[in-house]
């Protein structure tokens, strides 16, 4: 019988993992994988990331393309052996990934839920040097063009404006230097470098190409590849993101 929890988590793989028609079609090597994981988006790529592997192939791509681990520990057909290698994986969301794939939640129930992990924990993502230097930007741009408010720093997870230019510059360049920080820090950047990108009435706005030197299409495309990458459950609503109810007691906002 699955446990309670493995059915849980069909809802959360669902769209991405069952969406697609069964077909005969297998990845037959790390270089073909790598080329499809290379390729721009489509629902073609979706579904040639999703078509199964022999056990070889799976090592194959995981041993030579780090890179691709989230998307292999993301797929049905990936055999929990390798899932057990890519459980201990440096990098969060692939760890997470596994944890919400339905094979391993068969094999071990217990270890499902990560959004319920203490968000106060050091972890790390596999993010490149111009991610990394993106998310400080959209940190210390706070302290430049944009113009923040009390009631919007503490919506993104500060004390207050001044809370927000000292732990930005604190999370930005850890951010930069490679070093883990707690969700809770990940998921204030890339919220905090979500808003002041787009907004022009309290971000840079106008001003962020010629503040940061990024185009506004290179940031765009990095951002969604951030919103890809970082994982954000069990942060708002929780950890902030809340407001007091008519008891006294923390009423989630929103929860992803």
């Amino acid at each position: 019988m699955r446990s309670v929890r493995a059915a849980a988590v069909d809802r959360y793989q669902w769209h991405l993992m069952n969406s697609w028609a069964h077909d005969e079609s297998v990845i037959t090597s790390a270089d073909e994988y790598k080329r499809w994981f290379d390729a721009p988006q489509s629902n073609e790529r979706v579904r040639k990331l999703r078509e199964p592997a022999s056990q070889e192939t799976w090592v194959d791509i995981i041993q030579r393309f780090p890179e691709c681990r989230a998307e292999v520990a993301w797929s049905r057909h990936t055999p929990v052996v390798v899932l057990k290698i890519l459980r201990w994986d440096a990098d969060e969301r692939t760890r997470w990934r596994v944890r919400t794939n339905a094979r391993w939640i068969d094999e071990h129930p217990d270890d499902a839920l990560p959004w319920e992990d203490d968000p106060s924990v050091p972890i790390q993502f596999r993010l490149s040097d111009q991610e990394r230097q993106l998310l400080q930007f959209g940190l210390t741009e706070w302290s430049g063009p944009a113009k923040c408010t009390h009631e919007f720093a503490v919506a993104m997870g500060f004390r207050d404006v001044e809370d927000l230019f000292i732990q930005g510059n604190r999370i930005g360049e850890a951010i930069v230097a490679g070093e883990p920080l707690s969700r809770t820090d990940w998921t204030k950047a890339l919220l905090s470098t979500e808003v002041v990108f787009m907004s022009n009435v309290i971000g840079s706005g106008w001003d962020w190409e010629t503040t940061t030197g990024l185009s506004d299409e290179s940031t765009l495309q990095m951002i969604r590849a951030l919103q890809r990458k970082i994982v954000t459950g069990g942060v708002i609503g929780h950890v902030f993101g809340t407001r007091v109810g008519p008891a006294g007691w923390s009423e989630p906002v929103h929860r992803r």
